[in-house]
């Protein structure tokens, strides 16, 4: 696990913009770093040492073909592939994974290492004879990659800000559409970054750059099979499933370093951990606790570590926690994120870190198997398309008027999410179900001079592409494949990706293995969803491991109670990063409106929790860039004195 930057046509000072650019990775990799420049191309590695620590150095090159390789992720069973590459007569130089992908691309070429391998994936690779750069992403967004491209220079990273570092894109501005699409979505749909000129590589896509010239391929999209021809045996398919599970977490927690497991408590990170605890006793489970209590749910991981015999390890979350939590992601955050459960990833991840290098997750269960509620009520969608949506906007307003609910998901807050996508497409109504702002508010919220043109309808353009894909699937399963190219990858695995990178934690989903996924989506979907809700074939499988309450216990998101925070603990920080007339994106919106926000909010007369947390995040991530805009021009300036 590591973090990768580069760029073609390096000049002279290509070794002092790549070690910028590496800098701001250093959280991604602590252990070390490495660096390959040529005529063509710079590379640069920063690693986190778990296959391999003594070997498996990056970036990776044969300097007699010029083939080279920078690579951020992990090959799940490359010992099986290194194997294989031996019995073929091709040398490795070590035992890593690493050296297993680059010459499994050399050997079978880039689309047959591909078809080859599992595992969650970012890399660059040069190809000596073409002299072409390739940069690659897992099927489903794992692992992130950014690019920019200005003339015939391309420029890449794990992160924003690497891209960010270098001197063609030190003075991006933020993006006002993707800003749009931010508040209106709480994370970035599609390919946007937040910045004006750089991308996001989608998951499952080859980008290659050569002579100037860009071309995209997607070799991964994932296929969901409407209805399967024949019956399906239950009992057969529960065995399928729980074998193909284990095998994807026995494969998850080879490493050289020390692997544990992030335990919420609920069903996907409990399967996990009995399986874990199957495939390596011993393992280390961490939890952590929140003082609200309808957020706090230690209690059920504790049953769950006492059921399978795990070590178990709570972790309180103080004041002081949350705050160092806020001002670290402040800090190094890159790209807008809005799930305020990134706090509590963050802080779980940075305690799991002490004691371990990898840890095991339950992400891409609910995505896979149905689990959110959304996947409920979008049997409804067609119904909810016909009533108006000023009905919509009346009710959310009676809603509001009500004053703040209290607790998780509480019934005030439900009502006034729903009443957001009526009389919206039935693909956009789920979408809008979780958006902070409804259309009517981002209308006040915004200066009538600074709203980006057809925001509106650009903001749904991504889903609207996704979905005209789908047309063949009926409803629900439609919602499934939009939530599986959009919502995992660019909210649920971009926060866990920047939770535990920022804590040079490695997180491994193994939902997510190539094989539990394509099972998963050839399932009809009765075996997902029935009368009683989603996950049906996966709570069969949780009853032959984990207490009954655990399996049948409703659905419990990874949240902190952020409108209180922003009420108490956090309102200062939130207040003046808000009403600061200096900020980037200030003057985008009406100031009034800001205000009237934080009035209500702090009064107890709204919960704008949602809405108020989106918009710090946003201000945040700007006036970050800005300041290390300054910081630049400010050494630029000292340098020039000290030359003269």
């Amino acid at each position: 696990m590591c973090g990768i930057a580069g760029f073609t046509s390096p000049d002279r000072d290509a070794r002092e913009v790549l070690a910028a650019m590496s800098r701001a990775l250093t959280h991604r990799g602590p252990d070390g770093g490495g660096r390959f420049i040529d005529g063509d191309i710079a590379f640069g590695h920063r690693r986190l040492a778990i296959i391999d620590p003594k070997g498996g150095a990056q970036p990776r090159v044969d300097p007699e073909t010029g083939d080279a390789l920078v690579f951020n992720g992990e090959i799940y069973g490359y010992r099986e592939l290194a194997e294989e590459l031996r019995r073929e007569g091709v040398p490795l130089a070590d035992r890593s994974d690493t050296e297993v992908l680059f010459q499994l691309i050399r050997k079978k070429g880039l689309a047959g290492a591909l078809a080859r391998i599992d595992g969650m994936f970012a890399f660059a690779y040069r190809d000596g004879r073409t002299h072409a750069l390739h940069l690659v992403r897992d099927r489903f967004g794992e692992k992130p990659l950014y690019f920019g491209v200005r003339g015939e220079e391309l420029v890449f990273g794990s992160e924003a800000s690497a891209v960010l570092a270098h001197p063609a894109f030190r003075d991006c501005l933020p993006d006002p559409l993707t800003a749009y699409r931010f508040l209106l979505f709480e994370y970035l749909p599609g390919n946007g970054s937040g910045w004006a000129g750089i991308e996001k590589l989608d998951p499952g896509t080859i980008l290659s750059f050569e002579k100037g010239r860009i071309r995209r391929e997607r070799y991964f999209h994932p296929r969901l099979t409407p209805h399967t021809q024949g019956a399906v045996d239950e009992d057969a398919a529960v065995e399928r499933l729980g074998a193909l599970l284990f095998a994807a977490v026995k494969n998850r927690v080879v490493a050289d370093v020390p692997v544990g497991i992030l335990l919420s408590g609920g069903l996907d990170s409990s399967l996990v951990a009995a399986l874990a605890a199957q495939a390596s006793p011993g393992l280390v489970a961490f939890s952590v606790r929140v003082a609200d209590e309808g957020f706090d749910e230690t209690p059920h991981a504790a049953a769950v570590a006492r059921h399978l015999g795990l070590s178990h390890q709570i972790v309180e979350l103080g004041k002081g926690d949350l705050l160092e939590a806020f001002d670290a992601i402040a800090a190094k955050l890159s790209e807008p994120l809005g799930d305020s459960s990134l706090l509590a990833t963050y802080l779980v991840c940075r305690a799991a870190r002490r004691l371990m290098t990898v840890a095991l997750g339950g992400d891409g269960a609910d995505e896979l198997f149905a689990g959110y509620p959304n996947f409920v009520v979008q049997r409804y969608a067609r119904l909810m398309r016909l009533i108006p949506p000023v009905i919509g906007r009346l009710a959310g307003r009676a809603v509001s008027a009500l004053g703040a609910g209290e607790g998780y998901m509480n019934r005030r807050f439900l009502l006034r999410q729903l009443a957001q996508g009526l009389g919206a497409a039935p693909e956009h109504q789920s979408f809008l179900w979780m958006a902070p702002f409804g259309r009517e508010e981002m209308a006040r919220l915004w200066r009538p001079e600074a709203l980006p043109r057809n925001a509106a309808f650009e903001a749904f353009e991504m889903i609207d592409r996704h979905a005209a894909g789908t047309g063949h699937l009926p409803s629900v399963e439609r919602l499934l494949h939009l939530f599986l190219v959009t919502y995992l990858p660019e909210d649920i695995l971009l926060k866990v990706d920047r939770a535990s990178m920022f804590n040079s934690l490695e997180v491994r989903a193994p939902f997510l293995d190539r094989e539990v996924a394509e099972f998963a989506c050839a399932l009809p979907t009765r075996l997902k969803l029935n009368g009683s809700g989603g996950k049906y074939l996966l709570k069969r499988l949780g009853r032959r491991h984990l207490p009954r309450e655990i399996v049948t216990r409703k659905k419990h998101g990874f949240a902190v109670p952020i409108g209180s925070l922003i009420r108490t603990l956090f309102w200062e920080r939130c207040r003046d990063t808000l009403l600061s007339q200096d900020n980037p994106v200030a003057g985008w919106f009406d100031h009034r409106a800001l205000e009237k926000l934080l009035e209500e909010h702090k009064a107890g007369r709204c919960d704008h929790g949602k809405k108020l947390w989106a918009l710090t995040i946003l201000f945040l991530v700007a006036g970050r860039q800005q300041e290390r805009v300054h910081e630049h021009r400010r050494e630029s300036l000292f340098d020039r004195r000290h030359a003269a």
